[in-house]
């Protein structure tokens, strides 16, 4: 018999009910996995690894955000003109007193939540966030432009 074998620990350690991990440390990421790797398929990881390794294709991508951003606002600013309406009802209450207002929140908004990104850009969250703002804001783009082609 080995003289430690009656030390030795019982039960299982995975199943401790306290922590003493004060805050979680991983981004997000398997470190493990690397884009362009042999074997491995273009996936939302896989592009998401790229522009996380890329900051001037994220830098690009919020860029384009805050132009589409722009686009948004003026074309809103020619709807507007036309009499149409703005759908967004706090946007309305801002175009309704001062689209000078509604100018500066809409710039500052975007603007706050791009930076946002850009400083957290090694976390997935983040990079994700980016992606669906692109998405979000070409989308209203487009909506923008059928508009112009069917009724202006």
């Amino acid at each position: 018999m080995h003289q430690y074998e009656n030390e030795r620990r019982t039960g299982d350690r995975r199943r401790r009910r306290v922590s003493l991990v004060l805050r979680e440390r991983r981004s997000g990421f398997d470190r493990r996995m690397r884009p362009g790797a042999a074997g491995t398929a273009p996936t939302l990881t896989g592009v998401l690894l790229t522009v996380r390794d890329r900051p001037g294709i994220l830098w690009i991508i919020l860029v384009s955000v805050n132009a589409l951003n722009l686009a948004d606002f003026f074309l809103t600013l020619n709807v507007l003109a036309l009499g149409g309406g703005e759908a967004n009802p706090l946007l309305a209450q801002l175009f309704a007193a001062d689209p000078l207002y509604a100018g500066l929140f809409k710039f500052a908004v975007v603007l706050l939540v791009t930076l946002a990104v850009w400083r957290c850009r090694r976390f997935r969250r983040a990079l994700e966030a980016a992606f669906i703002m692109l998405g979000v804001f070409t989308v209203v783009f487009f909506y923008h432009i059928c508009g112009l082609v069917l009724y202006g």
